[in-house]
């Protein structure tokens, strides 16, 4: 695991990685659109609810913002993708990160590309 380092400003936490982390994270999300048959330079935009973008812009994860907006209990949610509830709360809150294969799962579950779960990763 890498080092990382939390950080808070005007009351949201943020977590400072190195550079290399940073660019494996972006390597990560390229091959997932690549897992996907999308490039990401020309991987189709894409804009959540306006209820799921207020949600996340309000400081809720973007999981924790679709599941709710689906109307799915953490516990359901959980069960369905194989999964404790207290690991999904771990995911929601930023103490975990999810492997691959199970954003792919949670993804299908809230009907959503993979991508509009890892939006907080931005494009730099």
């Amino acid at each position: 695991m890498h080092d990382v380092e939390y950080i808070e400003h005007e009351g949201r936490r943020f977590v400072l990685v190195p550079e290399r982390t940073w660019k494996d994270i972006k390597g990560g999300l390229q091959r997932l659109l690549e897992a996907a048959g999308k490039d990401a330079a020309t991987a189709p935009a894409f804009a959540p609810p306006l209820l799921v973008q207020a949600a996340i812009s309000a400081g809720s994860s973007e999981l924790r913002a679709w599941r709710r907006f689906r109307g799915l209990p953490s516990s359901q949610l959980a069960q369905r993708v194989g999964v404790t509830r207290a690991y999904i709360s771990m995911i929601e809150t930023g103490r975990r990160r999810p492997a691959a294969d199970l954003l792919h799962r949670l993804a299908r579950e809230l009907e959503i590309p993979v991508c509009a779960l890892v939006a907080s990763h931005g494009d730099d």
